[in-house]
């Protein structure tokens, strides 16, 4: 491989790194607002549309990001 070759793998695979960071962090926010003993925040998961009993990174993602290309 040369190094042409060898920088695009590294490039993207620092890519790919730090997705999965931001997924994990999202991950912690998503689990700490879940537990939220405030009852604003209880209604919000309540109602939050997902497949599942608890909705997934991705749900979260494309549902604020319709919910703000709404509002803008």
């Amino acid at each position: 491989m040369n190094d042409k070759n060898t920088y695009s793998v590294d490039k993207y695979l620092k890519i790919i790194a730090e997705k999965e960071e931001v997924q994990q962090e999202i991950g912690r926010a998503v689990s700490i607002a879940l537990k939220s003993p405030d009852p604003q925040m209880q209604r919000f998961w309540t109602d939050f549309p997902c497949e599942n009993e608890t909705p997934t990174i991705e749900e979260i993602i494309y549902h604020l990001a319709e919910k703000f290309a709404k509002e803008s």
